[in-house]
């Protein structure tokens, strides 16, 4: 009887040891959670380049912008002009969940109209150097779908103290995304620390949430993790300088969900020479823009 007591109570303590601390499966039902939410990235229906010029939007097969056939064969022409864009519908749409509208012109970079008609809502897309219309279909027919994220297990050697140093004054530099586009972004200072007995860095950049961001890539990618890097999100230092990098908590980018997307790609200084064994893996799912392409 003592030997089975033994034999429960070394597989119960072995149990727990390898098991996510709750705060790591909250993190990851959020995480999952938000890909569904109206702003995820599973219901994107088309993202469409613009330049300045005339477009002819609709489901037609002569459209310039040709959206998802459940919509109008011609629904609008659009005017691009520096940063005014103009839209005239052919018949009434809902302007951001409020107003008809069938004409308006507006400065895209100053105001974030969206518009919609029936599940589907239209807006320009301004991120990554990308300049484009994005469409979502609230009502996409794989939001049914369980997505499954593979991750590796979870491990406290992924959780790593580093020290973020502040430039004195901020780099701009030039970043690409997937589409081959360019932007420019603000790195603010260097985040150090040791791994397996060596010493890395990240250069981030700062994400709308006010966290740093690093885009980066390991030995893991083209393997067992997304062949064009991860994401990682990083909470702000401390008054010491201290930073906590988890790298459990490393994402896969929009892009291996869906095409129509604008990931950044990592740069140089943020590819490391080592295996990160840790956060999500690769996903091999059915991709959620196939529907429309």
């Amino acid at each position: 009887m003592k030997f089975r007591v033994l034999i429960f109570s070394f597989l119960f303590t072995s149990a727990c040891e390898t098991q996510d601390p709750e705060e790591h499966i909250s993190w990851k039902k959020k995480r999952y959670d938000e890909l569904f939410t109206d702003d995820g990235y599973l219901n994107i229906a088309g993202l469409y380049p613009v330049q300045d010029g005339n477009y002819l939007m609709g489901s037609g097969e002569s459209n310039d912008i040709k959206i998802p056939g459940d919509l109008p064969e011609l629904l609008a022409n659009v005017i691009l002009e520096d940063s005014l864009i103009t839209f005239k519908f052919n018949l009434p749409v809902i302007l951001n969940d409020t107003l008809e509208v069938e004409r308006i012109s507006y400065n895209f970079y100053d105001i974030k109209n969206s518009f919609s008609l029936g599940s589907y809502v239209w807006f320009v897309h301004l991120d990554s150097g990308s300049k484009a219309i994005r469409i979502r279909n609230l009502k996409h027919q794989m939001l049914d779908t369980k997505l499954v994220i593979d991750f590796f297990p979870y491990s406290l050697d992924y959780v790593i103290q580093g020290r973020y140093e502040k430039y004195d004054m901020p780099k701009v530099l030039s970043f690409k995304n997937i589409l081959g586009d360019s932007y420019l972004d603000a790195i603010p200072g260097v985040i150090h620390f040791n791994f397996g007995d060596k010493d890395f860095s990240f250069e981030p950049t700062i994400s709308a949430s006010g966290k740093f961001f690093v885009a980066f890539e390991d030995l893991t990618n083209g393997y067992d993790t997304y062949g064009g890097g991860r994401y990682l999100y990083i909470l702000p230092e401390d008054e010491n300088g201290n930073v906590i990098i988890d790298f459990n908590k490393s994402l896969n980018p929009p892009c291996v969900f869906s095409i129509f997307t604008t990931c950044p790609v990592p740069r140089k200084e943020n590819k490391l020479p080592v295996k990160i064994s840790a956060g999500e893996k690769n996903y091999d799912g059915v991709l959620f823009s196939s529907v429309y392409q």
